[in-house]
Parts: structure tokens; sequence; C-alpha cells
């Protein structure tokens, strides 16, 4: 028999899991499930599947005779950072399984990402200029999105489903389990309700940080630099970056904006559009400038207009934010100092953070072209996690590519799951 065996471990918190299953199932295809918590198994009902209420530390085995005694030939899997799922990519590379991660998009919106054997720096997604544009090649150009609509009430309601469970009785089921977002669910609701009774005041002092950090200098012009901020828990963060540690990052980029960037520049820090605000990203940025002597130059502001900030700035410095994607189709300067898929010779910069200051270079747009004509064609799908018309297309998108038998990616682009090396942590941690 040559029937594949796919194994479901944790999806989105929405019905998307449970519905590319059944999509899968009706391909043809058998579908096995397993649930580490009580939420993974509320969005999975009302589908039978297996529970494993285990130790961390016995998981590697549990998986591995899982694998084995189910004849499991694919693992579909949310992401590849947190540990049950870096695990069973690791095993799934190891033993020959094949691994499809699930996320959202590297385009954006309307798009999902699927990947074999992981993302960022697991990515098999070339590198090289010249590997980019064969696989581009023959591709159609990418059309604009909006598609889908969108609604927060829905993503918030699916997320207290998933955890409210966990919370309330999951002392009882899984006693083992740790979540694997960096603060208790309450704490960051906490932070979510705080946030709602503040949008108002928020917004006005990010209009005021904007304007004071477009005002124009005494040459009449406003230069600054861009830097998007990510979730702090966010695993591109927590295992795809220097140090793991975004304040950390931050820190060290404004200290480098001070030592380095032309005296008249600025540097503009934007809060991600869902942090949960228990970062307090003003005090903190503020009181790092101020220790580096910058304190007149760095602004922070949880608000305003992305795509504007983009287009007005003189360049962008991420970490690993699909943003830094949006700035590179603008033909804004862009360097990315963690690992990001499109860090590529002649899109992103190449040189150091010192230099990216005093001489920020423009991305090649007919490289871009064929990077987003590959990356469509290899790793992205239509569809969305949440929203009936977005899941809907999703499931049917990624099941087919699921049932694919060929590679879009060969394993000749396949990289080691070992340990990441950062190209600018040197530059933002060593000493002097």
């Amino acid at each position: 028999m040559n029937t594949r065996t796919f194994l479901f471990l944790q999806g989105p918190a929405s019905p998307f899991i449970r519905l590319l299953a059944e999509a899968v199932e009706k391909k043809g295809a058998s579908v096995r499930h397993i649930g580490l918590c009580l939420g993974d198994m509320a969005f999975w009902w009302p589908r039978k599947g297996d529970f494993f209420s285990g130790r961390a530390n016995d998981w590697r085995m549990y998986l591995k005779s899982y694998i084995r005694d189910h004849n499991v030939t694919d693992i579909v899997m949310l992401g590849d950072g947190r540990f049950p799922h870096a695990t069973a990519a690791e095993i799934g590379v190891e033993d020959g399984i094949r691994v499809h991660v699930l996320e959202h998009g590297y385009l954006r919106p309307d798009w999902l990402t699927i990947e074999p054997d992981g993302m960022s720096a697991h990515s098999r997604f070339p590198r090289s200029p010249g590997e980019i544009e064969a696989l581009a090649a023959g591709t159609p150009t990418i059309m604009p999105g909006g598609l889908y609509r969108s609604s927060f009430l829905t993503y918030a309601l699916y997320d207290l489903a998933y955890h409210v469970p966990n919370v309330l009785l999951g002392w009882l089921v899984h006693r083992h389990y740790r979540t694997h977002g960096p603060v208790h669910p309450a704490v960051e609701y906490g932070g979510w309700i705080w946030k709602a009774l503040t949008v108002a005041k928020r917004r006005r002092e990010a209009k005021k940080m904007i304007d004071a950090c477009l005002s124009p200098d005494a040459n009449g012009h406003a230069h600054f630099f861009l830097f998007p901020l990510q979730l702090p828990g966010d695993y591109q963060i927590r295992s795809q970056s220097p140090g793991g540690d975004l304040l950390k990052l931050v820190d060290a980029t404004i200290a480098s904006f001070a030592r380095h960037a032309p005296p008249g520049s600025r540097l503009l820090f934007k809060v991600h559009p869902i942090d949960n605000g228990l970062s307090r990203w003003a005090a903190r940025i503020g009181d790092a400038a101020k220790r580096h002597g910058v304190a007149d130059r760095v602004f922070v502001a949880d608000g305003g207009s992305t795509d504007d900030l983009i287009r007005r700035s003189a360049g962008i410095v991420t970490v690993n934010s699909t943003v830094g994607l949006t700035a590179i189709g603008l033909g804004k300067p862009v360097i990315a100092l963690g690992s990001a898929i499109y860090d590529v010779p002649g899109l992103t910069f190449q040189g150091s953070l010192a230099a990216f200051w005093q001489r920020p270079t423009p991305p090649d747009a007919d490289l871009f072209d064929a990077f987003t004509r590959a990356l469509a064609a290899t790793t992205q799908v239509r569809g969305g996690f949440v929203g009936s018309e977005a899941i809907r297309a999703g499931v049917e998108n990624v099941a087919e590519r699921l049932l694919e038998t060929e590679d879009r990616l060969p394993l000749v682009f396949r990289k080691p799951r070992g340990k990441t090396h950062f190209r600018y942590e040197n530059e933002l941690f060593s000493a002097g």
C-alpha cells in the first residue's frame, strides 16, 4: 500500500487544522492527530485523536515510536519553533519523514506558508540570486491581495476558545504541558484589555512621536530610519535572531546608531500592531536612548501607517519581520539582523550595521520580482487561518500542496537543523 499517513500536530487557534485534515482524508490519505493540550483537542473536535500528556523529556521517544507504529509518512504543524515541533522537524529530517510547516504567509496579505523541513534558517528556499531566478523562470506575476476579510474579534474569540480550557482544566489533564507563549494567557489578556482602554491616548502619543520624528531639521530635512518591532515572544525572535531577545537587539541597535549614524539622522521604533503592551517599549527604549546619549534622536510610536513610514524613511532595520519584504517591494534599503528568508544579496544590505547607517543601498527591483514569484511558486498559497472564505481557500490550496509527490524545493537546498549562525551577532554584542 502506498497510502500516505499524515500526522497533524498543533495548528492555529481556529478550525483550520481539522478542516485541512478532512480535506486531505477526502483526497485518499490517512490522517492521525496528537494533541498536547485541551485547546488542541477543542479545535480537533468532533474528530478523535491521540493525546500526549507526558513530560517534555519523553516527547522525542514517544513521537518516534508513534511514527513507527502508525506508518506516518508526513508531519503537519504550525511553525517549527516551539519545542514539540522543533523536535518533530528534527526527527522528520533524520528519518526521512516529510515535514510540512504551516505559518502566516511571507507574502501579505491573503497568503499562507507551507514549507518543507522548516522556516527561516531551516528553510530550503535558496539564498543565491541565480538559484532564485532559476526557480522564478516561467512563473506568473503576483497579483495584489485584499481577497479575504479579516476580523480581529474572530481572532480574539478563537484565541480564547483555545486558551481558556487550558487555563481552567489543563492542570487536571496535562499538568506537564507548558504553553509556547512567553507569558501566561491571563497576563496577556490583561495587557490587551489595558491597550483597549487606552487606545485613544496611544493614538495621540503615536501621532506626536511620528510628527516629532518627521519634523524638518535645520536644513529642512527629516532623515530617519525605521525599526518595526516584532512580538518579543515570537519564535522568529527567540530562535531566529542573535541573542534571542528583542530588548537586547533593540539596545544594541540604539548603541550602533549612536556611534555610527549621521549626526542629523533619527531612529523610529514602531510597535507591532498586535503587541500586548507588556513590554513597555516607550519606557525601555527611552531609557536605552538616554544611556547611549541619543534621547533626542530616538522615537517610539505605538500606531501610525507602517507603509507610509516606510516610504518616508531612509531605510529599514529589522530582525526578520515580513515588513522587510514590504519595504524591499517599495524600493527601500533593508538590513535584516536575524535569519530572514529574504536576506539575499541584491535584496538586503549585506555589510555591517555601522555601514548601513552611513550608506544604505536600495534593493534590485528585478531580483525582488523574481524572488516573490519564486516564493509564491514554492512555499506560498492563497488563504488564511481566520475567516470562513480565507480558511476555505487555504484548506483546499494547502491540501493540494500536501499531496503533491514532487518537492517544489529540491533536497539539495536542505539546510541542517543545528545551531544557527547569525551574521551580526559579533557586531551587535561584542564588547567595545
